[in-house]
């Protein structure tokens, strides 16, 4: 009894191996780029495709997989996805060039594509119906610190070892979570109804593929090249097709008449939207503290931890507080907070301590430790059970659809806005240096044609931190009446790089307060689906009584 008891636990340690590895994945490669740069003699918009291999291949298969295990079996399609990452994560770390690690980085996102949806159709197979409130939050604890902590130890990584090891370190993982499947997962097939609608998959495939490529290129494509209208209007084209037909087909992918229960479509909406707000100011908030703070990439990503580790502490204890209470509240509770930490971090100034930033991180941890699970475990509840892999695979891909979006979104808000804040920190200098006593007008000139041209070559390097942002660098030295530099003239010249280099300080600082706003509204918003969550479901309502027993469904 006692090895029957202690199953499930190594049920979640051996599930949990595989989550950690696909969203860690998601995530640590950011802060290895520079380095793959330099080893790898490529150039930015090569290696951002380390990064959108990964989230294209992810979000345009995670729903197909989520479906195929439950035709497949879920040990089966959790152990070939372990085995695929743990497989193209040795052969990223061994790439000899950097078209290889692109392709190979897509080979890992179908890994990921089945442990991320395929774990928590898992836990909910060998957890009793009335711990289904604690396994999803322990799983959702788990996926949140993945994914925060992904710079911290690519960082790490990086710094001490090499770029390389950011892949390496899933080989020894992934080999003791492939034995841990072998002895401990049980096999569970679904009484799955029809068969596995590759059409559907197709269509569905493909149309995600153009929709996520166009959010990941848009901003450096131009959202109104022809190039991003065409995938906009092929994936629209490719979605409503796939609509319909799933509409029409007696085995459908997914059915997705699903989403007229509110408590599903409030879930998945709820996701969205935490993913959308949550990712894309996190994208933004480790570059702010890079660029404007003069924090280095480490710094930064220690700063952000306490947002994960309260998270991954908040999320079990909110599971099991789901067992007896309403998604409801929790869920907006969470989106709250989150809504509140955002609207903080918009006061930080570029004089903010690590202090100043990790407390106001507390509260998005807060908010992620409470909506996380609430949604979770309410849309898993409106699932028929015989499709609870196809539906963790929705609730998953609205997250990472989420994650995609925000950084879009808020990518674009935040040029928009730099390019305004620098357009009027253009204007102050020029009224600073105009009423600068003692430089001759010729003088003036030259300043402002070197501030202006400084300006514009930093607002094209968005990853230049403040600490290289000289406003005056190559401005021609200060003289005097001879027109030979002299001691004064350099002093007055000092003097007002000071000024000058405060209001660019600024300006930077001050382009970061809009898209935190907007994604701060964002989260707002997600109170509304959080609301359609309603009262608990009984557990004997979900799957109208086709429900299988799990083989351990009675351990306590």
């Amino acid at each position: 009894m006692e090895e029957i008891r202690s199953r499930k636990w190594m049920v979640l340690l051996t599930v949990s191996l595989g989550l950690f590895m696909a969203l860690l994945d998601a995530t640590i490669v950011n802060i290895a780029v520079p380095a793959i740069m330099t080893e790898m003699e490529a150039g930015v918009t090569r290696v951002s495709w380390v990064l959108n291999a990964y989230n294209l291949g992810l979000l345009a298969l995670i729903l197909a997989v989520g479906r195929l295990s439950d035709r497949l079996g879920q040990k089966r399609v959790f152990l070939a996805g372990l085995t695929l990452f743990t497989g193209f994560s040795l052969a990223c770390g061994l790439a000899p060039s950097i078209d290889w690690l692109i392709l190979f980085r897509v080979g890992q996102s179908v890994g990921a594509a089945a442990l991320i949806p395929v774990s928590l159709s898992i836990l909910l197979g060998v957890f009793p119906a009335r711990q289904h409130g604690l396994a999803t939050g322990l799983w959702g604890g788990i996926g949140a610190v993945a994914a925060a902590l992904g710079p911290t130890i690519g960082g790490a990584l990086t710094q001490y070892a090499s770029w390389n090891w950011i892949f390496f370190v899933n080989v020894p993982i992934g080999a003791a979570g492939i034995a841990f499947v072998l002895t401990f997962v049980p096999e569970h097939r679904r009484a799955t109804r029809g068969g596995l609608d590759p059409l559907g998959i197709g269509l569905s495939a493909a149309g995600i593929f153009a929709l996520t490529l166009a959010l990941i290129q848009g901003n450096g494509w131009g959202w109104t090249s022809p190039v991003i209208l065409g995938l906009l209007v092929g994936a629209a084209a490719l979605l409503v097709t796939w609509v319909l037909w799933e509409l029409r087909t007696p085995s459908p992918l997914f059915d997705l008449r699903l989403f007229g229960d509110r408590v599903f479509a409030g879930a998945s909406g709820g996701m969205l939207v935490m993913g959308l707000s949550m990712m894309g100011s996190m994208f933004l908030l480790v570059i702010y503290m890079v660029n404007v703070l003069g924090y280095s990439e480490l710094e930064a990503a220690v700063a952000v931890t306490p947002m994960p580790a309260l998270g991954a502490l908040l999320a079990p204890l909110v599971g099991k507080l789901l067992d007896h209470v309403s998604p409801r509240v929790p869920a907006a509770v969470g989106m709250l907070a989150m809504a509140a930490g955002l609207l903080l971090l918009r006061q930080l100034e570029p004089t903010a301590t690590l202090w100043d930033v990790s407390w106001r991180t507390l509260l998005l941890g807060a908010g992620l430790g409470f909506a996380m699970p609430s949604l979770v475990i309410a849309g898993m509840s409106a699932v028929p059970h015989h499709a609870g892999g196809a539906g963790s695979g929705v609730i998953n891909w609205a997250r990472q659809m989420g994650f995609v979006l925000g950084v879009a979104l808020l990518v674009a808000v935040f040029s928009h806005s730099m390019t305004a804040s620098m357009t009027d920190a253009v204007g102050r200098a020029e009224t600073i240096v105009d009423r600068q006593a003692g430089v001759p007008a010729p003088a003036k000139t030259a300043i402002m044609t070197t501030i202006e041209h400084n300006v514009a070559a930093a607002s094209a390097s968005p990853g230049q931190t403040v600490n290289g942002l000289d406003p005056l660098a190559g401005a021609p030295p200060a003289a005097g009446a001879s027109g030979a530099p002299t001691a004064a003239g350099g002093a007055l010249q000092d003097a007002l790089r000071t000024k000058l280099t405060s209001v660019f300080v600024a300006a930077r600082s001050d382009a970061f307060d809009l898209p935190l706003l907007v994604a701060a509204c964002v989260a707002l918003l997600g109170v509304a689906p959080a609301l359609l969550l309603g009262p608990r479901r009984a557990p004997a309502q979900r799957g109208g009584g086709d429900e299988p027993r799990s083989p351990l469904a009675d351990v306590v």
